[in-house]
């Protein structure tokens, strides 16, 4: 199974990386560092990823707009979009849910809280990976 990460901030995704693994060391992590890097990855690759986490604040592209076109794009629309961000905006929550993402969760500052996050994004009712 694959994750692509749509982050920036390098310290972020390894953040998030080294959490996903210890929840499950199989998975493969693809790093982009902005929407138009993610929708690029997206239509040239081969595989597409089991789901997407997105940064809202990203150069060039932003998660809000990287989200809003992979949901226009009949062939990625499928796939489960969360967007992983600092923000507290509940504005933000309410317009990226309505573009089509699956959940909105803020990034937690806790491994433990990480942990917790992400297990349940991933494992739990929200989305269930094939294994």
């Amino acid at each position: 199974m694959m994750v692509l990460y749509a982050e920036d901030d390098n310290d972020d995704f390894d953040f998030f990386s080294e959490t996903l693994k210890s929840v499950d060391a199989s998975i493969r992590i693809v790093n982009t560092k902005d929407g138009q890097e993610t929708l690029d990855f997206l239509e040239n690759d081969l595989v597409l990823p089991d789901m997407i986490f997105l940064d809202i604040n990203m150069p060039l592209m932003d998660g809000k707009s990287c989200l809003k076109e992979i949901k226009n794009r009949a062939h990625l629309r499928h796939i489960p979009v969360v967007i992983y961000t600092t923000s507290n905006n509940p504005q933000d929550r309410e317009h990226c849910m309505q573009l089509g993402a699956l959940d909105y969760v803020e990034k937690p500052t806790s491994m433990q809280g990480a942990l917790s996050t992400l297990t349940s994004l991933v494992k739990g009712n929200n989305f269930r990976f094939q294994m």
